[in-house]
């Protein structure tokens, strides 16, 4: 069963059923185990997103909330969720205009261990230490302990020596060699995930949140750099958004300005 770490106070909130969706970010980390979860190939990967930002997925699957390391002791709870991509509430936990994996409850379907006090704030959660770009950061023991594993790079399958917590599962020992690896495949994945980063920033910097503007233009660079279509222009007010790549992959915006009045035919 998948498991995701959770703060105390969302899952009080869940359990209390004041707080009817948890959110992921939209990162490799998330996408990979989402799709899993969903009993799907990850060479399908790109169809189920797709399905996903068009919320034809309906399957109901059973996770585990849980708030601490310890899966016999820790405050959890198992319920059925539905799986979405699209914006979430700002009183959840969401930032507005910002698109997430949407967790819908839709039951509970057991509770442990809710008598115990929240897990004392420390680092971050194993899943947050292979990926920084997680939505919450769940409250942990003041010190983990960290131990050298061997992992392997998923694409060169090379293997080497990396320094994580002690209780990481071994899949995500792969995710964090993968990470340090320096074979081409590995860099260029990094590069991509770089590239995608800096977009982003300039997508919050340029658009408003409001009106759907900023979650648009995620989605279209987005949906440009993996391929689904050649380009995407999007214009608002004055000003006209080119978004493409370019014959080295980069992801390429090009911005014209125009007086309101002129006439384009």
């Amino acid at each position: 069963m998948l498991v995701l770490p959770i703060k105390r106070n969302w899952l009080d909130m869940i359990v209390a059923g004041e707080k009817l969706e948890e959110y992921r970010d939209i990162t490799d980390y998330w996408t990979k185990r989402f799709v899993n979860l969903l009993g799907e190939s990850e060479d399908h990967t790109k169809i189920i997103i797709d399905n996903l930002r068009k919320d034809r997925i309906r399957k109901e699957c059973e996770v585990c909330l849980q708030n601490g390391y310890n899966p016999d002791g820790s405050p959890q709870a198992i319920v059925k969720v539905t799986l979405k991509i699209g914006t979430g509430r700002q009183e959840w936990g969401a930032v507005p205009g910002v698109e997430y994996f949407v967790l819908t409850i839709r039951e509970i379907v057991e509770v442990k261990n809710m008598e115990k006090a929240p897990a004392a704030a420390g680092a971050g959660t194993a899943e947050e230490e292979q990926d920084s770009g997680a939505v919450f950061k769940d409250s942990q023991p003041a010190v983990i302990r960290k131990v050298q594993k061997t992992g392997f790079c998923k694409y060169c399958h090379q293997a080497r020596m990396v320094e994580v917590p002690e209780t990481l599962p071994d899949m995500d020992v792969n995710e964090v060699a993968t990470e340090e690896c320096d074979c081409d495949d590995a860099r260029r994945q990094r590069a991509r995930r770089a590239r995608m980063e800096a977009a982003g920033l300039w997508a919050k910097n340029t658009f408003s949140a409001q009106a759907g503007q900023l979650q648009v233009a995620l989605c279209a660079i987005r949906s440009t750099f993996e391929g689904a279509v050649d380009f995407v222009t999007i214009k608002i007010g004055k000003r006209t958004h080119k978004i493409d790549t370019d014959p080295d992959g980069m992801i390429r915006i090009r911005t014209t300005f125009r007086d309101s009045n002129e006439e384009t035919f």
